[in-house]
């Protein structure tokens, strides 16, 4: 059992540090930030239903594909990769990417990475080994033990926006990389984003669809909306797109003990937040770090985020 007073104590003074930097943040732009913290969840027994937390009662019409070619920008030859490796359960370091949208329309914007640097990141990751992997085949290893590549990493993106569709999986799919995008229910088929259409595709090509909540409050401050906001927007996501939903992205990044144990309760297998740790364990699986990748990186940055490049 967990100490629930200890771990409230813990969240406290992590969430603390995590408001100030958020507040920063969002003072340099109109756009959301987010928090991390560390959620401790249960050794997962041999079933595959986790034990709770804590004690708890429980028309966008797009149809085009986007161009895929043989690319002429594929310039370096890949690194050589061992075969893979067994990862007990229990822990694994796997750096986990974050992206908004992949788009020129607002360079300099850190939320805005442009095509031609997710273009260069792509390549570098190409170059130097690294395979995709998504969040539930993180989960499976981390829970159960498994192989992985010698060099995995999840590259993740939040919204739902169309510049992801357009833009950010032709380039990945040059390269055989898989993301997994995470869905705010009620913008599918609004204007700018992604529909039932272009998910399926994604889905159908290996990527992992998750949920971003229905309408991205802080989830925090909408204790009574957790319902419609985690378990709702699953249930519809699941509904239009014919699969399962296993994993959520947190709105702002902002968690406490009750949306935790919501996020769990109501059929999610995992979530991802924010931070900068590549390791990930039983105590992380409903708050697994994701470094946030901006707009205004560089390259030499970006290679600073490869546990296996320092």
């Amino acid at each position: 059992m967990i100490n629930l007073a200890l771990f409230t104590v813990f969240v406290s003074l992590v969430f603390s540090s995590c408001q100030m930097s958020e507040n920063q943040a969002r003072k340099s732009s109109n756009k959301p930030s987010q928090t991390s913290t560390t959620i401790v969840s249960p050794t997962p027994s041999s079933s595959s239903t986790l034990k709770p937390i804590f004690t708890t009662t429980p028309a966008n019409t797009h149809t085009q594909v986007p161009s895929i070619t043989p690319s002429p920008t594929i310039t370096g030859t890949p690194t050589p990769t061992a075969t893979w490796v067994y990862h007990p359960a229990g822990e694994i370091e796997v750096p986990i990417l974050l992206y908004h949208h992949v788009s020129d329309e607002e360079d300099g914007n850190r939320y805005y990475v442009t095509p031609r640097a997710f273009q260069k990141q792509m390549e570098m990751l190409y170059e130097r080994g690294y395979k995709t992997i998504t969040v539930s085949q993180l989960l499976d290893v981390l829970i159960y033990g498994g192989e992985l590549p010698p060099k995995p990493i999840v590259i993740t993106f939040d919204d739902g926006h169309m510049s992801v569709y357009e833009d950010a999986y032709p380039i990945m799919e040059k390269y055989g990389f898989v993301g997994v995008f995470y869905i705010v229910a009620n913008r599918l088929e609004s204007d700018g984003f992604v529909g039932v259409k272009e998910l399926k595709y994604l889905s159908n090509h290996g990527w992992e669809i998750g949920s971003h909540s229905f309408s991205h409050p802080d989830l925090t401050s909408s204790h009574k909306q957790a319902k419609h906001e985690l378990l709702d927007s699953r249930l519809f996501l699941e509904e239009k797109l014919g699969i399962k939903i296993q994993t959520f992205a947190y709105p702002y990044g902002t968690i406490d003990p009750f949306i935790a144990t919501k996020t769990q309760n109501y059929g999610y297998r995992g979530a991802v937040g924010l931070g900068t740790s590549i390791k990930h364990t039983y105590g992380t699986m409903y708050y697994l770090s994701r470094i946030e990748i901006h707009g205004t990186d560089n390259l030499k940055m970006f290679s600073s985020y490869l546990p296996w490049e320092n």
